[in-house]
């Protein structure tokens, strides 16, 4: 019997505990899209605030918000199952909350850029062990549920950031938006003391490989940092060819380490499993295309049709309210069919949301007829796969790999981003330059192939049902 013909005979109830550890779970990780979404929003302020900064300068607001998270997620997923998901979670609520008010009273840029990195550790805290902390709390067969809902909590988040944070920097000040996380951040923490049980790794644990911590931070920060500043520092520059020999040299120096050492920071015997690894390979391929599009849409909203930023806001949110409904619907169907069904479904609604931009798109505005169904799809393929391959990959791995696996999968997911996001502008170059339709039409192409690709890998090499393992084989 399968997984999906398991689930469809019988169901066990979630306990009431299991919803409000899940509801704070979901608390913390809506912080950490809004604030995403909000920070790009209020960029424009920040900029006025500190004029005197270079732009260059400036843009680390963001980008070192996204090489922090990246580069600390496997770090902080290992340590969650050492020492305790609850209170690694605790941690990261704790650090992004001081984070947040650091980046509101900030004096100047390269403070805000520094409060901005202790706000990415708190994230990086907060991410696997988020999710993680609240699994063991669900039945088994319940964990689809428990994924969907928390991973439908992020694009909620972002569709409802645009209107609110618009309203909030009318009235007031990019300021007051960072100090919202704080209050929130802080009633999390306190609700998570007793919603939330402690859990960890069993067994007794060696000395963790602080030279492999050390070695794959650093070698996934020289990863995000090319992809990410490339694009704006120029592929030529001293800083961005640093960035690719270190990740050239250190990445399989890193590996090397996880194979050797007793107690790895990344645990390579997880990926061994095939449907850790084409799970894995698919989220590469998805947010390759995924976190390129919404780049792509709202500089064409701004660039090309003119929008201001509440209309560009608003022009984005058919794509996570949609994806936030079918996250949650997603789970259910799970259960009952498994999710190889809504992967394979997922993935060609992506290829339509990708081609459609090609046919539909022109210079002069026609959102209802050019754009509205291109973004909704985007958000529902994103809905169909990203969750469902997250939740697959979990059951297949034992409860002491939770926040390890769940913080690889995300690293993932956050380098494969990046990546896009600099295909995206390295395609599009210049605001002023004569064949801009053309380059955004050559993105569109690119991303639709790019789609085509993860059609191929979860058609052909997704396995269908099987069990879910009790543990993962070591390095």
């Amino acid at each position: 019997m399968t997984t999906a013909d398991a689930a469809r005979v019988t169901r066990t109830p979630i306990p009431r505990r299991a919803w409000k550890a899940l509801a704070v779970s979901g608390l913390g990780y809506s912080l950490m899209s809004f604030n995403t979404t909000a920070t790009n929003l209020a960029f424009g302020r920040i900029s006025d605030t500190f004029s005197s900064s270079r732009a260059t300068t400036l843009s680390w607001v963001a980008s070192v918000f996204f090489i922090g998270l990246a580069s600390l997620l496997p770090v902080s997923g290992r340590l969650a199952d050492r020492v305790g998901r609850r209170r690694v979670f605790r941690i990261g609520l704790g650090i992004f909350a001081v984070g947040s008010l650091l980046s509101a009273f900030a004096p100047f840029a390269a403070f805000l850029i520094g409060a901005r990195f202790v706000t990415a550790i708190g994230g990086a805290l907060i991410l696997p062990s988020s999710l993680a902390a609240v699994l063991p709390e669900f039945p088994k067969d319940r964990h689809y549920t428990a994924v969907s809902v928390w991973a439908a909590c992020g694009p909620i988040a972002s569709a409802a950031a645009p209107a609110l944070s618009a309203f909030v920097l009318a009235v007031t000040s990019w300021r007051v938006l960072f100090a919202l996380s704080t209050p929130i951040a802080l009633g999390a923490l306190l609700a998570g003391w007793r919603a939330i049980g402690e859990s960890s790794a069993e067994g007794p644990h060696g000395r963790l490989d602080w030279a492999g911590v050390v070695i794959g931070t650093a070698a996934i920060a020289s990863m995000v940092f090319a992809a990410g500043q490339g694009p704006a520092l120029g592929w030529s520059a001293p800083a961005v060819l640093v960035a690719y020999v270190g990740m050239v040299v250190l990445t399989p120096l890193f590996l090397l380490r996880c194979l050797r050492h007793p107690e790895p920071l990344l645990n390579l015997g997880v990926f061994r499993l095939r449907p850790v690894w084409v799970a894995n390979l698919a989220n590469f391929v998805l947010n390759l295309a995924g976190m390129g599009t919404w780049l792509v849409w709202p500089l064409w909203f701004a660039r090309v049709w003119d929008y201001n930023a509440v209309q560009t806001g608003f022009a984005l949110l058919p794509g996570p309210m949609l994806s936030g409904v079918l996250t949650t619907l997603g789970g259910r169907f799970a259960e009952r069919h498994g999710h190889e069904v809504i992967v394979r479904v997922g993935a060609l609604v992506t290829v339509v949301a990708m081609g459609l931009p090609i046919v539909t798109l022109s210079a002069v505005p026609n959102y209802l007829t050019g754009a509205f169904a291109a973004c909704a799809l985007a958000g529902g393929g994103w809905a169909m796969t990203q969750p469902p391959l997250n939740s697959g990959v979990l059951s297949r791995v034992g409860a002491d790999y939770y926040a390890e696996v769940n913080a690889s999968f995300n690293t993932i997911r956050n380098v494969s981003g990046a990546l896009g996001v600099a295909i995206a502008i390295a395609i599009i170059g210049d605001e002023d330059r004569l064949d801009v339709l053309a380059a955004y039409e050559r993105v569109w192409w690119t991303f639709f192939v790019v789609a085509l690709v993860l059609v191929a890998v979860v058609y052909v090499l997704y396995p269908r049902g099987g069990r879910p393992v009790s543990e993962a084989p070591t390095t």
